[in-house]
């Protein structure tokens, strides 16, 4: 059920202690979905902020370090817990050391870059190169291979002076500096051989230092913690607090919604610290602003992921759909899958992914591990096992199957004619749960005929896609429903106005219903279509038979890949059918638009607690 919400005005005294240590109060009761009067704005915000991103990136260095340091020969550091603005000094030597450290890392790079140079090239002394400079010769270095040489055989002042691996070593000599060839010449080191294995070697131990430094600052990142705990209280708290407007620079006012039944709470808190309210119901104009709080079966709530990814949160005065969403979509979900095979991986990979989460409570878990239960339980019932007729015709799972369902020889009529009616079902709850809403209205009446015409619906449609004759009380079906509605969609004191009302779009309603009850075919389409794919994949791997070593690793990996492929399309086809039939056609008849906004309310966690600054 959707939660009753009421409009909540509150009044604070301005001061800033006063707000901040009040609306950490607020904040930490947690109930109130504030509708700012103004985008949040002031300096302070923007400082708190850039400390918040300061304070992350000095913590998520110390998580590299957690580790205890191989040598513990480093000097003793100081508690910076006992020292005044000690979180700031903690979190600067922190992010200086890093930058430290990663200038050092670069250097060490380079450093290695000249030693392989050396390597390559010999001990060259590059001051002799200087000397030789200074006196107009200049000596330039490339890497040719046999055919570039060839090239350039013919030049007196260019010399072979050795090979490495596969690439001739030149050095041209000229008078000329700008001389030179249409090759990419190799540049020379700045730092002599012996120089820089001494760089490399000071280098080495200066990152060793820094460290062991950052091994033994990451034993206060607590301090670190405790200070972004602070300031994201502070942000969240300034961001609420300049939300609202300033009367007279002497009260601060909120506008926002809280539910109906933690008024109680809220009252006892807000006379406690002096707060001025005023609680109200919402009125027409202010509908949009209400936001939506969803209070279901927790059963239910599994299906709140597949809401939260497609965005979907009904409107404050439209229906919870959750169980209906959640029922229809678990057997969409089986049909359009629709192999016990599949299932079965599916179940695996989730309990194995569980497993290595230490089988922590997520709803998410639960809807997969439900929505592969059902997978698996409409394949037992079609007989399709990895897309299999050989398994399917085991006796044992004969036993389990209904033959007019069975993907291989099934009542293809029987089965589209199933799928129809599930589509009137869907459709009829749409209608039943507005009545349901409507209950001490005449308005219930109207929908009651809604359902009429969609069960007239079903009977035009499988008379026209599949040839099954309509029986003759058909047309009072629509004759009644069409009555129904004109009667009761718009009571009024003018009925005629109202009838005319109603009956001027009932045409274009009908035809939508119809079709939107044809829709439900693509149920049996889909489903099939992954049936057929699994049984193509399994004649392309193993329909010429596994003769050689070859051959069966060949058909190996066609099997892998061809049903794992149709696994992630199955997949995908669930969140395009199986939320599209609820979204659209479902939600269509059951009045809901999704525009709702989420409840939100202001809340701070535990460990965000007001501290003395």
């Amino acid at each position: 059920m959707i939660t009753k919400m009421k409009k909540l005005i509150l009044l604070m005294p301005e001061s800033s202690v006063d707000v901040d240590k009040d609306l950490t109060v607020l904040g930490k009761l947690g109930v109130m979905h504030v509708s700012p009067f103004q985008m949040a704005k002031d300096e302070s915000i923007n400082r708190v902020d850039a400390r918040i991103k300061q304070l992350e990136k000095a913590i998520s260095i110390l998580d590299r370090y957690d580790e205890p340091h191989t040598k513990s020969n480093a000097a003793d550091i100081c508690d910076y817990s006992n020292l005044e603005r000690g979180e700031i000094r903690l979190m600067e030597k922190v992010l200086k050391t890093e930058e430290k450290r990663t200038q050092l890392k670069d250097t060490k790079l380079s450093i290695k870059h000249d030693l392989e140079w050396y390597k390559e090239w010999g001990n060259i002394s590059i001051d002799d190169i200087e000397k030789l400079n200074r006196k107009g010769i200049w000596i330039k270095l490339y890497q040719l291979n046999d055919k570039d040489l060839k090239q350039i055989a013919k030049r007196e002042d260019v010399y072979v002076i050795g090979k490495n691996k596969h690439m001739n070593q030149l050095a041209l000599i000229s008078e000329n500096a700008s001389e030179s060839l249409d090759f990419n010449e190799v540049l020379m080191p700045k730092l002599e051989c012996e120089h820089a294995k001494s760089l490399l070697s000071s280098t080495n131990a200066q990152l060793d230092e820094l460290e062991m430094l950052l091994h033994q600052l990451h034993a206060q990142k607590s301090v670190l913690q405790d200070a972004l705990d602070e300031r994201n209280r502070r942000f969240d708290v300034r961001n609420i607090q300049y939300g609202g407007i300033a009367i007279d620079n002497q009260v601060r006012c909120w506008k926002g919604f809280i539910p109906e039944d933690k008024i109680d709470e809220f009252v006892q808190l807000a006379d406690q610290y002096n707060w001025g309210y005023v609680t109200e119901d919402p009125t027409e104009e202010e509908m949009d602003e209400v936001p939506t709080l969803v209070r279901t079966s927790n059963w239910a709530k599994c299906i709140q992921p597949v809401m939260d990814f497609m965005g979907l949160v009904p409107g404050y005065k439209e229906l919870d759909v959750s169980r209906v969403f959640m029922i229809f979509f678990t057997f969409f979900t089986g049909i359009l899958v629709g192999d016990a095979g599949y299932g079965l991986v599916f179940l695996l990979i989730t309990f194995l992914v569980h497993r290595k989460q230490k089988f922590v409570k997520k709803i998410e878990f639960s809807l997969i591990y439900t929505l592969s239960v059902a997978i698996l339980f409409w394949g037992v019932l079609t007989g399709t096992y990895f897309g299999s007729e050989m398994i399917a015709e085991l006796s044992f799972l004969k036993l389990l199957r209904v033959d007019q369902l069975a993907s291989f020889g099934g009542d293809s009529i029987f089965i589209q004619k199933l799928m129809f009616l599930i589509g009137a079902v869907h459709l009829t709850m749409g209608h039943l749960q507005i009545a349901w809403k409507y209950i001490n209205s005449v308005k219930a009446i109207a929908q009651l005929g809604w359902v009429s015409i969609i069960w007239g619906l079903y009977l035009i449609v499988n008379q026209m896609v599949l040839g099954v004759a309509a029986p003759d009380f058909m047309i009072w079906l629509f004759i009644g429903g069409a009555s129904l509605i004109a009667l009761f969609s718009k009571p009024g004191k003018n009925i005629f106005k109202g009838m005319i009302s109603s009956l001027a779009g009932l045409p274009l309603s009908i035809i939508n219903g119809f079709s939107d009850i044809i829709s439900y075919i693509r149920l049996y389409a889909v489903g099939l279509s992954t049936v057929l794919m699994a049984t193509s994949f399994n004649q392309m791997a193993l329909g010429d038979g596994v003769s050689t070593l070859a051959s069966g690793i060949g058909a190996a990996l066609v099997l892998i890949l061809g049903h794992g492929l149709n696994m992630i399309l199955a997949a995908m086809a669930v969140l395009v059918h199986g939320v599209r039939l609820n979204m659209l056609e479902y939600a269509g008849h059951a009045s809901v638009e999704f525009s709702g906004s989420e409840y939100t309310p202001f809340k701070l966690k535990n460990n965000q607690t007001l501290k003395s600054k």
